[in-house]
């Protein structure tokens, strides 16, 4: 078939969707480059030129494919969730299921019996009950938005919404575990084995209680310098968006790791101090340097111009998570989270001051949510019952 005054056979690099753009409208028509994508689309050009040029009837706006409602959804949230990665991240593995299984599917054939079916694969997966609580509420809100932009019936949000969520103990999902503390023994097995970059922000993390997130996002102009303790304001944290502000205090030991990056920095304040390109770079220069033969005048920079996988310029809390990982590897020990880092801090505090010191440092509204953390030491009560029990 002639392909000149044609649309064409595109591709749509967030979702790695073939598409084509008929009158102002995207079909969506598969995997990229796949069999089955090359067929759609040389029925929908046969379509498009039969109907004289037009899209035919049955490709009207109102009815729309849960794969192009997904693609518009996920759109709207990577705006939306710019500053809260997991929630976004949540979205994406809620809508890839969505889209597998229902893709080509209207979205107005969407029904409850089709959330629990999802539901089930996730259990099917072994997901955690949280975490499937997460997606399922996902996938509810992406329903919530379509009604808002006219993409989905009220019947069809409606029937959604009123899916219940499962409890605990009454479902086949598994609970999720308790986060507990890593030991500061473990710690100090696993960072010889990391990149000494990730090794510092597992070092202040550990000092500080700070959230992973609160480690990645560091920068220069956030810190307070003019006293002591520094007072560090991350410009985005997950309770931001409920008008709430964040002030953390960061000591001296955590002080004396920071000087350094803050001082490289210090032409560039709004840069991220633990920046994965730098850790590339350190990599580098390390093997140079434990190179045993002679490096040729062209061997000393070979890297490309344009490369196809760029280092970032800032930690995402999975890259950070998987950088512990390898190094549990490396180490041959159990791997840990950056998590568990603040529940460690959390417990120390709480130990040698108070409940309300803990939940001072920890930066939270309640002291309910500072138990979850900092759990009373069973330490402390077996000493008494030693004593009048």
């Amino acid at each position: 078939m002639p392909r000149k005054n044609l649309p064409g056979y595109l591709k749509h690099k967030p979702s790695g969707q073939a598409y084509c753009l008929i009158n102002g409208k995207f079909i969506y028509l598969g995997k990229y480059g796949s069999k089955a994508s090359r067929q759609q689309y040389e029925e929908v050009i046969a379509e498009y030129l039969a109907n004289g040029k037009k899209l035919p009837p049955t490709r009207s706006q109102n009815e729309i494919t849960c794969l192009e409602f997904a693609i518009a959804y996920l759109e709207y949230a990577k705006e939306y969730y710019a500053d809260d990665p997991g929630m976004y991240n949540h979205s994406e593995n809620a809508m890839k299921p969505f889209v597998k299984h229902y893709g080509n599917q209207s979205i107005s054939k969407f029904s409850p019996r089709s959330l629990k079916f999802l539901r089930d694969k996730w259990i099917e997966a072994d997901h955690s009950l949280t975490t499937i609580r997460k997606r399922e509420g996902q996938l509810k809100n992406a329903f919530r938005w379509g009604l808002e932009n006219e993409l989905v019936s009220t019947e069809v949000v409606h029937a959604i919404c009123l899916v219940r969520s499962l409890k605990e103990g009454r479902s086949r999902a598994r609970a999720p575990e308790e986060v507990q503390p890593v030991a500061d023994e473990i710690v100090q097995q696993t960072l010889p084995h990391c990149p000494p970059i990730v090794a510092d922000m597992i070092q202040v993390q550990r000092l500080c209680g700070f959230r992973p997130q609160d480690v990645i996002n560091l920068r220069g102009c956030d810190i307070d310098r003019s006293k002591t303790p520094w007072k560090y304001s991350p410009y985005t944290h997950k309770t931001k968006r409920r008008g709430k502000s964040r002030d953390l205090a960061i000591g001296p030991k955590a002080r004396a790791i920071l000087s350094p990056y803050i001082i490289e920095n210090a032409e560039t304040p709004e840069t991220f101090l633990f920046s994965p390109a730098d850790s590339v770079k350190l990599f580098h220069a390390e093997q140079r340097q434990n190179r045993k033969s002679k490096v040729q005048p062209s061997q000393r920079n070979r890297r490309k111009a344009i490369p196809k996988r760029k280092p970032k310029d800032q930690y995402t809390t999975c890259s950070y998570n998987r950088a512990i990982r390898r190094a549990c590897e490396k180490a041959g020990i159990e791997p840990w989270t950056p998590n568990q880092l603040r529940h460690s801090a959390a417990e120390e505090v709480r130990d040698k001051y108070s409940l309300d010191h803990a939940q001072a440092v920890m930066g939270h509204a309640s002291a309910k949510t500072t138990e979850i953390y900092a759990k009373v030491s069973f330490d402390k009560a077996a000493e008494v019952m030693e004593e009048i029990g």
